[in-house]
């Protein structure tokens, strides 16, 4: 149904949206009765919260929480059930607002398995399920779910994914803990040098991995380092002890600034996700406190103190002395 465009008014998707939102079950099904075609209609509005990486949502993208718009209601797993049982497709995604020209587009699955709204709800897992069941693409727009789950800190939605046959090359397999899948690309030789010269539109291509997320372009020649230390980076940030041991064994440089986000090191991250074991093991590896990101020239230190993140403030202070 998403394959053709259709237009209406932006008031019967507002109406629709109300009853969604408020949740409405037996109201939004009489809406679809009247209107069958509501499943279909995108927001035109470039205000926000459409204005960037949502413009153009549909009603079945709003059931993510993602961006805020008001609190989901206890129902809204059973509306997800309804909109997808009218024809919406699971796999629309959104289109590319002014604020941001160059997003490459949400799924569904996508913004649930990014939403810390839907998971603090405690709706996020029963989504995913319903969306994949339904016949989500877990690797949909260059496996965006999963780096998107991971580069959010979203944990458990990205280990979900990976249940459910997501792609996992080095960095995914790092930050889920997937020792055996790590394992297996470390010592394929051939496997690393494909993810190594992988050009943007090629299968396993890391820049479009990262197009989502990264603030700083992937190089077009990254050498092996860049390669292990986005993976320590990830196992640092969703505190993959296991993970972080065998990229460490396997010659990841802990102090490394892979070209990524705010070019940061692996104790960066470690320290964002307050992973106060990660810090301790990256340290005694040799990682040194005492360098700065590149963008707010900080310390992992003061990345702790800012985020509040107590548990690795403290092993950070231990490590100060």
């Amino acid at each position: 149904m998403f394959g053709r465009s259709v237009h209406r008014p932006d008031r019967s998707l507002s109406a629709a949206l109300d009853l969604l939102l408020g949740g409405d079950e037996s109201g939004l099904a009489l809406a679809l009765d009247r209107e069958p075609d509501l499943v279909g209609l995108r927001a035109s509005s470039t205000r926000a919260p459409y204005d960037g990486y949502f413009h153009g949502a549909t009603l079945l993208h709003h059931v993510a929480g993602n961006p805020f718009v008001s609190p989901l209601p206890a129902g809204i797993v059973a509306m997800t059930r309804l909109l997808l049982e009218r024809g919406a497709d699971v796999d629309a995604v959104t289109l590319q607002g002014p604020g941001q020209p160059d997003d490459i587009g949400w799924t569904t699955l996508g913004l649930v398995a990014t939403s810390s709204v839907a998971r603090e709800a405690g709706h996020q897992a029963a989504l995913m399920e319903l969306l994949i069941g339904a016949g989500a693409d877990v690797d949909a727009r260059a496996g965006g779910c999963i780096m998107g789950a991971l580069y959010y800190g979203e944990s458990e939605a990205a280990e979900r994914l990976a249940r459910n046959g997501a792609m996992l090359d080095l960095a995914a397999a790092a930050g889920v803990g997937d020792i055996g899948r790590l394992s297996e690309i470390l010592n394929d030789e051939a496997r690393l040098e494909a993810a190594l010269l992988a050009r943007p539109g090629s299968p396993g291509s890391i820049a479009d991995r990262l197009a989502h997320y990264s603030r700083v372009p992937w190089p077009a020649t990254p050498d092996l380092q860049d390669v292990l230390g986005l993976a320590l980076a990830y196992a640092a940030l969703h505190g993959r002890v296991e993970a972080l041991r065998l990229l460490l064994d396997a010659g990841a440089d802990p102090n490394h600034r892979p070209p990524f986000d705010s070019r940061a090191t692996a104790l960066h991250r470690a320290a964002m996700g307050d992973h106060a074991d990660a810090v301790r093991l990256l340290v005694e590896a040799g990682a040194d406190p005492r360098l700065r990101d590149l963008e707010h020239h900080a310390t992992p230190l003061r990345w702790a103190a800012y985020l509040g993140r107590t548990g690795a403030l403290e092993a950070l202070k231990a490590v100060d002395g």
